[in-house]
């Protein structure tokens, strides 16, 4: 009998499959915008997004992300934890929350867990 690896589950909160618009704006160090534009979400966890873009993010640019959940406009800051080519030159990028409100943070929740009920769940 073989032994069995599992891969070890590094986020803290779940995440789900989500599409939703979202327009962010790239930060500089100065906290001065550097570049805006438009992209997707693949999923979403209250921990943070998967954006699908048409550029990469360099690892560490701060993000001013605005997003439609529902009836809400969420407004949030987070930092690109990574980006990745796909094949048709379109990237994913991981974006950790670093600032949120706690209302921003419900409306993520509830999303997630009515999500999790419909069998929506994603690991990608």
């Amino acid at each position: 009998m073989g032994i069995g690896i599992m891969k070890e589950e590094r986020r803290k909160t779940p995440r789900v499959l989500a599409e939703h618009l979202v327009s962010y704006l790239v930060l500089d160090e100065r906290g001065e915008t550097d570049e805006m534009s438009m992209a997707r979400t693949l999923d979403l966890s209250e921990g943070g997004i998967l954006l699908e873009m048409t550029h990469p993010l360099e690892k560490g640019s701060q993000l001013e992300i605005k997003m439609v959940s529902g009836d809400h406009i969420l407004e949030a800051r987070g930092l690109a934890v990574y980006s990745r080519y796909l094949p048709d030159n379109r990237w994913r990028v991981g974006v950790c929350f670093t600032e949120i409100t706690e209302g921003d943070l419900a409306t993520i929740a509830q999303e997630v867990e009515e999500r999790r009920g419909m069998g929506a769940g994603g690991d990608a």
